[in-house]
């Protein structure tokens, strides 16, 4: 049971640190999309907060949970965490390009589907780099992104969702008393 709450630690600690820099940063964002491995069609649910340094630098931490699915004879799971970082590029009005790099974490779960069968446990580093677009109309979003992952295994996802940003610190209280 300890291997199972070990990703979940790992997030918990990455967000706080995140979140204790943040009174430093302009912007947060907070994200949550649905996601697909193409490899193994593989869906699952990302939560991330990104935090924006300026305009057109973000960085921050994903998490991807990965619902079990039967693929060939055995039933796949996993958990990913990611540090990504995006530059916006703005291509009209609340219109954005930007590009992804990072790296993640996976722990992956596979069990076989055969009576007595038995379950493989997976760790194992990655690089990533893909691109992303994202309508922003005030603080609401919709994005989408295609990441591709270099390591173990090679793999693909598709990402779709919505987010929320909330300015922080002194810029937001300077804006205010103009």
């Amino acid at each position: 049971m300890k291997k199972f709450f070990a990703p979940t630690r790992i997030f918990i600690v990455l967000f706080l640190l995140c979140a204790g820099c943040a009174q430093a940063q302009q912007k947060i964002s907070f994200d949550l999309a649905a996601i697909r491995q193409t490899f193994h069609k593989v869906n699952g649910l990302n939560l991330s907060t990104f935090y924006h340094f300026n305009e057109k630098l973000a960085a921050g931490v994903e998490m991807n949970r990965f619902f079990p699915v039967v693929h060939k004879e055995a039933e796949l799971s996993a958990w990913d965490f990611d540090f990504n970082a995006h530059y916006l590029l703005n291509l009209h009005h609340h219109f954005y390009f930007y590009p992804i790099a990072g790296f993640s974490h996976t722990f992956s779960k596979e069990i076989s589907t055969e009576p007595m069968g038995e379950a493989l446990y997976d760790r194992f580093w990655s690089l990533n780099a893909g691109a992303g677009v994202v309508w922003q109309k005030g603080k609401w979003g919709l994005h989408t992104e295609f990441l591709y992952t270099w390591g173990h295994f090679n793999q693909e996802f598709l990402l779709a969702g919505l987010n929320y940003e909330i300015e922080l610190g002194r810029h937001h209280k300077q804006h205010k008393e103009h």
